[in-house]
């Protein structure tokens, strides 16, 4: 009989990959406050212990005052890559091998943040986590759908230009999904793609069906964000399974955002039962007080997910990720060893 500390020894020994990750929503209490010293930032609070007391919230309101304060500390290409380094110390401890970390230029361009600043913190950082811990990253940057004017494209456009970051795999959609559909960013996500760029939106997460189908027939969705809300419609839960679209679902992000009544309600076993394609993700590790390690473990000690699945799941994030080949290939070699 395997008994449940030994699947929690494994679980913590276990190669990963993570696929949905926000650099800045990673920024743990230390971190942040330090961050906010140095550039002289009121946070409201007087040490990152008391800071720490802050990471609770009862709505998405409450959420998203936090993830601005957050915000308001990366200024520099140095704060930026000590984000990253952070970042990238604690994928280490959990032996995650590579991660897609999802991080938004207008939201740091908007505040007067030089865009060359972001993209050098970006590229040291991802050297340093490469070099000092052994962590290979790739970037997703994303439209913030309520701050980005369509038509303006500035995402795509400064992806396709001589500011991006060295690393970007593709270009994402975020933010407030309800009254900005995935149809008004068409254009920006044809640019991406006929530019070697994996369409890479949220969707299903706060807004129904109709969201996930927009990323797909709009966007041309090679992933989709949560997207959790697709086991409203029948016909799309088949059209996600035929093609192979992977979700990337991020079961304590749904819980602390009240987006289902708790742990144990989380659809995330009709997603496996229904033969999607499921991985799973940490989505703002630092505020939702996670680690990928512990969504692992809540899978199995909460849904019953085996280890057979969640080895599944890792080769499904490694088959959906965008790292490249030797990277894949010695993640592979590692989790056929496990």
């Amino acid at each position: 009989m395997t008994h449940e500390g030994d699947v929690a020894t494994w679980i913590a020994a276990l190669p990963k990959v993570e696929l949905h990750l926000h650099l800045e929503g990673s920024l743990r209490p230390a971190t942040l406050f330090q961050l906010a010293k140095r550039n002289g930032v009121d946070v409201g609070a007087t040490s990152a212990e008391e800071l720490a007391e802050r990471y609770t919230f009862n709505n998405f309101g409450d959420f998203a005052a936090l993830f601005f304060a957050g915000l308001s500390v990366l200024r520099t290409a140095d704060d930026f890559t000590d984000a990253v380094v952070a970042l990238a110390a604690e994928l280490a401890e959990q032996n995650v091998r590579y991660a897609e970390v999802t991080t938004t230029p207008i939201n740091h361009h908007r505040r007067g943040v030089a865009l060359e600043e972001y993209r050098d913190g970006l590229d040291e950082g991802r050297r340093r986590a490469r070099d000092e811990f052994g962590v290979e990253l790739g970037w997703v940057c994303d439209i913030s759908r309520e701050s980005e004017d369509p038509a303006s494209e500035f995402t795509v456009g400064f992806l396709l230009g001589s500011q991006a970051p060295d690393g970007v795999v593709g270009l994402g959609l975020g933010g407030v999904e309800d009254g900005f559909p995935p149809e008004l960013f068409a254009s920006s996500f044809a640019r991406a793609r006929a530019n070697g760029l994996a369409a890479l939106p949220h969707a299903g997460e706060t807004v129904g069906p109709d969201s996930i189908w927009g990323a797909v027939r709009a966007l041309g969705a090679a992933r989709i964000g949560h997207g959790i809300r697709c086991l409203e419609d029948p016909a799309l839960v088949e059209h996600l399974a035929t093609h192979r679209i992977p979700l990337e679902v991020a079961v304590t992000s749904n819980t602390r955002l009240k987006l289902v009544d708790g742990v144990e309600q989380h659809p995330l076993t009709a997603l496996l039962d229904a033969g999607l394609v499921v991985t799973l993700n940490t989505d703002d590790p630092a505020y939702f007080r996670t680690t990928l390690t512990q969504e692992l473990q809540l899978a199995h000690r909460v849904h019953g997910v085996g280890r057979e699945t969640l080895l599944d799941m890792q080769l499904a994030a490694l088959r959906a990720s965008y790292a490249d080949s030797a990277t894949k290939s010695r993640i592979r070699d590692a989790l056929a060893a496990v």
